[in-house]
């Protein structure tokens, strides 16, 4: 029954024009408020208009915090799109949701019987119920996983449906995806952010939970990994940071608890699935996959699959491993197959379907060809096996289709309903389509209690492949009974034994190493340029700051700006270095400017995001800010930012367990470290006493150890003294020799290949590196001594340069070698 919505702040629905083809979620006719409806716009009402524009800017940035994004483009080196979430949910009533889940759960079941079919005795073909171009000629088929009998007999564990409500108000099934189903970790994202932002408006209501749903998920996953059930050794395989939903992934390797591994990571011997750690080679039971059918095994699909793992698929049949979806149920997303479900439901079920499909038609089949070129006006023809793949020639559709009509389908325009959103300042209309999940458990299949609405101005954006032009909706079942309170951590096994020890994959080791690396380079880049604006901001001219040619040379021996042409004297006019700084700070392509090295940063963060805690995350976010604030102070700009990469130091010094993960972190800090120590004390030595004293005040400033010096001596900057503080001070955090015995003693701490009678090579390295930095040396050593004393100092610097060099690269050998 619906209401008239009440008189006030009401209105700014009633501004919403009423459609007239369509079906309005919200409104039964104009004015008119469907019942399920009115706790939320009356909720909405009652909130003045500046307050719902706050609360939209609150929840876009609770989502930028957690990284909620996703790449579009599929672009390696973007920065991702911010996921659109509009706050108004869109409810669904607890009647609606029992016919719903009825057709859903037959639909599923049917689906799943067509692939036991399909991949077994192929019944279904020889009877006449399913073409045979539809399977054998389908990309979307797997002839190698014929005859494969998945665990438990169940070809479909994880299923994934698109929905739209008619203008005459019934629902009807427009996609179905088995592949890859998409969308899952988006919506629970949703359902948290919504839940926080609205918190007394969500408990006010009796919202059916979803936590619910993951313990099904993850107790189905358990029950088909019988021999290992207090470890059933489950991961989350994803094709990496460069998918366009990696967001995903890491939300829910992190909230299930399953460790997030690449194709790199595994490896089948003997055709059993390991996962590969520093310590050894792991066993894998069961996968929950997030890379398609096509790129699952080089050695089955794509050639050029870089997400597959080599020997899966005989694995997998062999049965020695588990992979939910099972590989080759990708044939469930055929567009053309829907058009056969109602007679197959009929013939494999005794039933009719419960949920009507979109109207479409197969042009494989003498009837559906008809029917198609005949409403050839009126039709959308698209790919039968695929979509979104080319189509045919929109000037001449009907010949396309008398040359190949297996290839081809027709469906009628889609015409979705229309949900309330809020846009700045005032409420608006969007188109909106539906997608449920459901997961098969010990007693059939079990939808989640909610889902992800996808909305857009336009019904063509909506059902495009354009999602960074689409927004969604966080989707609310009602209850007809009190909702009772479930966690995820019911679902857990309990604890027979403590661990204090740790294990990583190799590769997540890699590019913790190298987070570590780039952080510290940005940090120093951050420091040294900050040296050289504060002496710019002053009133002395470039001619009259004598250190500044030093802090030039540390800045082009790091590449940040243009070496001196040979033969050209080092003298620069402000204006000509100002255009070179500013590059210095933003340009992308220049290797060594800061937004370069804070680029790197994130991607490296990326890489591992399901290691980094929810604090460390939005600490990297920040970072985002840089390359769009070319117009702000350079000084405050730079301690801005230093102070963001500070705090991520911070938090990952506090919070992070001293497990290897925190080593190889650590230990590509201090590599990063000494080597630019190195280089700056390398480069400094000619210059203090050539040309200027005061380089030795601003070697100090970039190594920040200069309140240090200070308050130690008290005195003018000498040469021994400050190279004792940054070379020898093993107390000092920023000198070369602290920065050899945490090497030494992060290396002592690595696991060993095997029972070894003998040092590493690393641990050589570490060892020599240390030794020699403290036997080093400096008594007595200044401006007026012999410049035999220099050059034994600076060759023992190019000594440790090629040592630190041998090392970054040894210590990638034993332990980060993918080829194990």
């Amino acid at each position: 029954m619906a209401e008239p919505i009440a008189a006030g702040p009401a209105s700014r629905f009633e501004s919403i024009p009423f459609p007239e083809d369509s079906y309005s979620e919200a409104f039964g006719s104009p004015g008119i408020v469907r019942d399920h409806w009115r706790a939320l716009m009356e909720a909405f009402s009652s909130i003045p208009t500046g307050t719902l524009d706050q609360r939209q800017e609150r929840v876009r940035r609770m989502r930028h915090e957690d990284g909620a994004t996703f790449n579009p483009f599929d672009d390696a080196g973007g920065r991702g799109t911010p996921w659109a979430l509009e706050m108004i949910p869109l409810p669904i009533t607890a009647d609606e949701w029992s016919m719903l889940e009825a057709g859903l759960t037959q639909r599923a079941l049917l689906l799943e019987r067509i692939l036991a079919d399909v991949y077994g005795p192929q019944d279904l073909i020889r009877q006449g119920h399913l073409p045979a171009e539809l399977v054998f000629a389908n990309p979307n088929f797997l002839r190698s996983c014929h005859g494969i009998a998945p665990a438990g007999n169940r070809p479909l564990t994880y299923y994934a449906v698109d929905l739209y409500r008619g203008a005459d108000g019934r629902f009807r099934v427009f996609r179905d995806y088995a592949d890859t189903p998409a969308g899952i970790g988006y919506a629970l994202e949703n359902r948290i952010v919504i839940s926080r932002a609205f918190s007394s408006l969500y408990h006010q209501n009796q919202i059916r939970r979803l936590a619910s749903f993951f313990h099904t998920l993850h107790q189905s996953l358990i029950d088909r990994s019988p021999l290992r059930r207090d470890d059933p050794g489950i991961v989350l395989l994803s094709p990496g940071p460069d998918s366009r939903i990696y967001f995903e992934h890491a939300l829910l390797s992190r909230y299930l608890g399953y460790p997030l591994v690449e194709a790199q990571d595994l490896t089948v011997r003997k055709e059993e699935v390991f996962l590969k750690k520093l310590a050894g080679l792991e066993p894998v039971q069961t996968i929950l996959r997030h890379v398609a059918d096509a790129h699952i095994d080089p050695f089955v699909g794509s050639r050029s699959a870089a997400g597959g793992v080599a020997g899966l698929i005989q694995a997998f049949r062999q049965q020695q491993i588990d992979i939910v979806n099972p590989i080759g149920s990708g044939f469930v997303d055929t567009p053309a197959l829907a058009a056969f479900l109602p007679d197959l439901c009929r013939q494999l079920m005794g039933t009719e379907l419960l949920l009507e499909n979109h109207p479409s038609w197969y042009c494989g089949t003498e009837a559906g060809r008809s029917h198609v070129l005949a409403n050839l006006s009126r039709l959308i023809v698209e790919p039968a096996m695929q979509r979104f793949a080319p189509v045919v020639p929109k000037d001449d559709p009907a010949a396309g289709i008398a040359a190949t009509p297996h290839l081809y389908m027709a469906r009628e325009p889609i015409q979705p309903s229309t949900v309330p959103a809020w846009i700045p300042g005032k409420a608006a209309s969007r188109y909106t389509l539906m997608r449920f999940f459901a997961c098969a458990g010990e007693n059939g299949f079990t939808f989640m209690p909610g889902g992800l609405a996808i909305t857009a101005g336009y019904v063509e954006t909506l059902v495009g492949n354009e999602l960074e032009r689409q927004q969604s909706k966080d989707i609310w079942i009602f209850s007809d009974r009190p909702v009772v309170p479930f966690s995820l951590m019911s679902s857990l096994q309990t604890v027979s034994t403590f661990k204090r020890g740790s294990d990583l994959p190799s590769r997540v080791a890699d590019h913790l190493l190298w987070l570590g690396r780039y952080l510290e380079r940005s940090e120093n880049m951050i420091r040294l340029l900050r040296s050289v604006f504060r002496r710019l901001a002053g009133e002395a001219r470039t001619v009259d700051i004598p250190e500044l040619p030093f802090l030039l040379n540390l800045l082009r021996s790091k590449d940040s700006i243009p070496n001196v042409p040979e033969g050209q004297e080092d003298s620069l006019r402000y204006r000509e270095l100002s255009v070179q700084l500013k590059d210095a700070l933003f340009r992308q392509d220049r290797s060594g400017s800061v937004a370069a090295n804070l680029k790197r940063v994130q991607q490296a963060a990326k890489s591992v995001r399901d290691r980094l805690s929810l604090d460390c995350w939005r600490v990297i976010n920040h970072l985002d800010g840089f390359a769009e604030a070319p117009g702000m102070d350079p000084l405050e700009l730079l301690d801005e930012t230093l102070f963001t990469l500070s705090a991520f130091s911070g938090l990952a010094m506090e919070s992070m367990t001293r497990g290897l993960g925190w080593r190889f972190m650590d230990m590509g800090r201090r590599v990063e470290r000494a080597i630019n120590q190195v280089h700056l004390v390398n480069i400094a030595l000619p210059l203090v006493c050539n040309d200027s004293r005061s380089a030795l005040e601003a070697l100090l400033e970039v190594s920040d150890s200069i309140m240090t010096y200070r308050a130690r001596y008290r005195t003018a900057f000498q040469l021994a003294p400050v190279l004792d503080l940054l070379v020898m001070d093993e107390s000092n955090p920023k000198s070369l020799a602290f920065q050899c015995s945490q090497i030494a003693e992060h290396v002592g701490a690595l696991p060993r290949q095997g029972d070894l009678r003998y040092a590493t090579a690393e641990e050589r390295l570490a060892l020599e590196m240390l030794t020699a930095v403290r036997l080093l040396d400096l008594s007595g050593i200044d401006c007026k001594t012999g410049n035999d004393r220099h050059a034994a100092l600076r060759a023992f610097f190019e000594v440790m340069d090629h040592r630190l060099t041998d090392f970054a690269q040894q210590v990638n050998a034993p332990f980060l070698d993918d080829a194990r």
